[in-house]
């Protein structure tokens, strides 16, 4: 079995030393219940609070200049203390961390997550390539592409939140080899968006996993697995389901060897795709009603 942990705590508001010491003892609390790897919600580091109350609505408000820089220039370097303390942790208690932060990068910050392995060293760092650009994420700088890892033998993908709600997030990820991707969320998690988490896991032969913040109608951290038909014809693919307003670390334990071996004989995932029939997928005219 390979178990990843879901961490569904609150963050501190914009307190990146204070949620690196939440994630610090959650790492370890993941590490005693035996967990493989150790999955965060969505920009960890300041937990994905805004600047000032409006910013989700009105992220260039001329009145909020001074929050908006302070609340920029909180992003974590890649190579500096956070993520030091971040990989240092994980080589001690020999467990892979997914951890996520709002980056600092040369241009503007990004949404983060890396994959650490247990030896501390990471194995991939990605930065969210549907940012929410109609809201605060319209500050930030949209990722370019969607990337893979090899974890022990398990090839892992990541993509974030809004990331979720397009298929071709998954079907990229799926076409690059992910096995299981990691999704590190921050919003509220109604049945259609859980019932898109799962169809990403069925549509793609992936197992799917992810962890949100706990709150009303928020939560429900999952996990799916990409197996929907067994000897017996439909099963639940839903490994684990917590509630919405629930804090804690929850695991999600996938069986790889029955997972590949799904794979290999089932018909969906990159089996029998036409992709000469998929050209528009790649215009880049946005036309009525999705102009915005």
């Amino acid at each position: 079995m390979f178990t990843i942990a879901l961490v569904q705590k609150k963050a501190l508001p914009n307190q990146p030393q204070a949620n690196l010491k939440l994630a610090v003892s959650s790492i370890k609390e993941a590490q005693r219940m035996g967990a493989d790897l150790v999955l965060f919600p969505e920009m960890w580091s300041n937990g994905y609070a805004p600047p000032y109350e409006s910013a989700f609505e009105d992220p260039f408000a001329p009145a909020f200049a001074q929050q908006r820089k302070n609340w920029l220039e909180q992003a974590i370097p890649l190579h500096g203390r956070y993520v030091k303390a971040l990989q240092e942790t994980a080589k001690a208690c020999r467990i892979g961390v997914a951890a996520t932060f709002l980056a600092r990068t040369p241009g503007k910050p990004q949404n983060m997550a890396i994959l650490i392995d247990r030896n501390g060293k990471i194995l991939l760092q990605y930065a969210k390539v549907h940012t929410c650009d109609f809201s605060l994420e319209a500050l930030l700088e949209g990722g370019r592409e969607f990337k893979v890892c090899d974890f022990e033998g398990i090839r892992l993908g990541i993509m974030i939140c809004y990331d979720r709600e397009f298929p071709e997030s998954a079907r990229v990820l799926m076409l690059k080899g992910a096995e299981i991707i990691l999704v590190p969320n921050a919003c509220d998690m109604n049945p259609a968006r859980l019932n898109q988490l799962s169809a990403r896991a069925f549509e793609n032969m992936t197992g799917i996993v992810m962890a949100n913040y706990p709150g009303k109608g928020w939560g429900n951290s999952c996990a799916f697995s990409p197996i929907v038909f067994d000897e017996n014809g439909y099963t639940d693919n839903t490994l684990l389901m917590a509630d919405d307003c629930s804090q804690g670390i929850f695991l999600a334990e996938f069986n790889m060897e029955q997972i590949r071996k799904y794979r290999k004989n089932e018909t969906w995932g990159n089996a029998y795709r036409k992709p000469y029939a998929y050209k528009p997928l790649l215009d880049t005219r946005i036309e009525d009603p999705f102009i915005r």
